[in-house]
């Protein structure tokens, strides 16, 4: 799952490997176009159901099953350092995760799916045959679609440019972009969002970019995972701070309940500054545990040293603005942000990922030694 790469390609490699990425795009696009098996796609689309689902396709639950595996696995990393070690210590461990996240994954598409197919059973009219014979087409499709797109991620990885699991993930948002700005320009024209808020939006990914960027180049030098250390704090983090949702139904029900949701609520000051503390906390952990080591098997970082712990330092405080400010612009603008932490990391990790892929393009040497296998 590696965003990076230690050989740069001739022109004539880097071609095809652009003709790989490309076509297994292609097969992606296909998969969205092809609906699930026994469904009435014109009967959802009258009921105005389909833009609600949004997605009634074989590949409707896209790389999600395969980012929720991965996750588990490492938030896992996270808790447990023997695992961690353990994980890093061998290509063979490193190859067995890979494959318990494998089978995680189809169990948790085969999970998905069947809450799938008993939502659409509810529509009226949804479903020509509803039954149990529905259930297993809809749950043997979206199993047999997770297994496909986790084929082209890996022959992405392998054979194209990038990591095919964030190139995957991100696509669905790059074709919708232009939809995305034709909306924003009917915002701007309908009195709903002002030129400065426009204006505000842009300068955020600007500077988001820039500063993700800037901060992932010092990360690949010093060795360091960027989906370890740029992306999966985000994640990670979102889904601590959103436990805090729990903590009001704990309470019995009353006034104090209904002010512990208030401020706890998404968008909330007390939840965006929770989720800021949360993702510097898991930044700076996924940091230590993504250090690269030595060849006797210790660390190759110095703690210690103030000019190797800056970049992890800032780089968490980097993630941690980069994921609360669109909340901060959602509530200044009073309309969603199109665009959010977790989407700019992976774009720039992606793109850091794949410039060794460039002929000319010296590779630094000691880059993302510590990084699982593709």
């Amino acid at each position: 799952m590696a965003l990076t790469r230690s050989t740069p390609f001739s022109v004539p490699e880097l071609a095809t490997r652009v003709a790989v990425t490309l076509g297994a795009l292609a097969i992606y696009r296909l998969g969205v176009a092809l609906p699930l098996p026994g469904l009435d796609v014109e009967r959802l689309d009258e009921r105005g159901v389909v833009e609600a689902i949004d997605r009634t396709s074989v590949f409707a639950l896209r790389v999600v099953p395969m980012i929720s595996a991965l996750l588990l696995v490492e938030m896992a990393r996270l808790l447990s350092k023997r695992f961690n070690d353990w994980g890093g210590a061998t290509p063979a461990n490193a190859r067995r995760i890979n494959r318990w996240v494998l089978v995680g994954a189809l169990l948790l598409a085969a999970f998905q799916a069947y809450g799938i197919a008993n939502g659409f059973e509810g529509i009226p009219g949804a479903v020509a045959d509803p039954g149990p014979e529905f259930r297993l087409a809809v749950v043997t499709t979206l199993v047999g679609g997770t297994a496909l797109l986790v084929w082209l991620a890996a022959l992405i990885s392998r054979h194209g440019v990038g990591s095919g699991l964030w190139i995957l993930l991100l696509a669905p948002y790059l074709a919708g972009l232009p939809a995305t700005v034709l909306r924003y320009v009917e915002f701007v024209r309908l009195g709903v969002l002002s030129e400065n808020g426009v204006v505000s939006i842009l300068a955020y990914v600007l500077i988001a970019v820039a500063s993700v960027t800037a901060l992932g180049l010092v990360l690949a030098r010093r060795g360091m995972p960027l989906e370890r250390t740029l992306i999966w704090p985000l994640y990670i983090g979102a889904i601590l701070a959103n436990f805090l949702l729990v903590v009001p139904w704990l309470l019995p029900a009353g006034p104090l309940r209904d002010t512990t949701l208030a401020f706890l609520s998404p968008g909330a000051r007390l939840h965006i500054a929770a989720l800021a503390v949360v993702i510097i906390a898991v930044s700076l952990a996924q940091s230590r545990r993504a250090e690269p080591r030595s060849a006797a098997g210790g660390s190759s970082a110095t703690p210690v040293d103030p000019a190797a712990a800056a970049p992890v330092v800032l780089t968490a405080l980097a993630l941690a603005a980069v994921a609360v400010v669109p909340h901060l612009l959602a509530a200044q603008l009073n309309v969603p942000i199109p665009v959010d932490g977790i989407g700019i990391t992976a774009a720039v990790g992606i793109t850091l990922g794949a410039k060794s892929l460039l002929p000319g393009i010296e590779p630094d040497p000691e880059a993302c030694q510590s990084a699982a296998p593709d």
